[in-house]
């Protein structure tokens, strides 16, 4: 009885100290921004984005620094647009982007708790516009659950749905990630 007790503690000693080593998170992220610089009327945007952290071991040595891939997609409608209907349709009532993105994730104690800030830089593609992008995200991170603030930044040589080459959305971010 008192070797199974054993195993049974030792054994749950060892999840518990495992749970608190992940390398590797998803992060899905819901965001609400504005695109400030419009010429259209501005209304509030909503979007996500998913994406993988993984612990730095190549650049910094620091395991509480986080290289990270991700996908943003956002919809900004104006006029007559609606936030689901104006993505992607033939009308002119939406200004909708997808930037992939690579950041490098600064935080105080890992991914679970504390302050952050991940600087990102990628690129972003809507309907007959492409731009370079930077999306800087800082915030703090409460039992996986993260709260932010981002500004998606695009730089592009072409007239946007907005009449401008390039966009300002600032916004807040809400996330939870899932550490593997």
């Amino acid at each position: 009885m008192k070797k199974t007790i054993f195993t049974l503690l030792f054994s749950i000693g060892i999840l518990m100290s495992a749970n608190a080593q992940f390398t590797s998170y998803i992060r899905l992220s819901g965001d609400i921004g504005i695109v400030s610089n419009s010429e259209k009327d501005k209304k509030f945007g909503v979007g996500g984005t998913l994406s993988w952290l993984t612990v730095d071991n190549l650049i910094s040595g620091n395991e509480y620094n986080y290289i990270s891939l991700g996908i943003k997609g956002f919809n900004n409608p104006y006029g007559e647009g609606k936030l689901f209907s104006s993505i992607m349709n033939d009308e002119d009532d939406g200004f909708n982007y997808i930037m992939p993105l690579l950041g490098y994730r600064f935080t105080q104690k890992g991914v679970e708790e504390g302050f952050f800030i991940e600087p990102r830089i990628g690129a972003a593609f809507g309907a007959s516009y492409t731009a370079f992008a930077i999306s800087p995200l800082a915030g703090y991170s409460f039992n996986n659950l993260d709260f932010s603030i981002y500004c998606d930044m695009g730089f592009g040589s072409e007239i946007s749905a907005i009449q401008k080459k390039s966009f300002f959305t600032p916004g807040l971010s809400i996330a939870y990630s899932f550490g593997f």
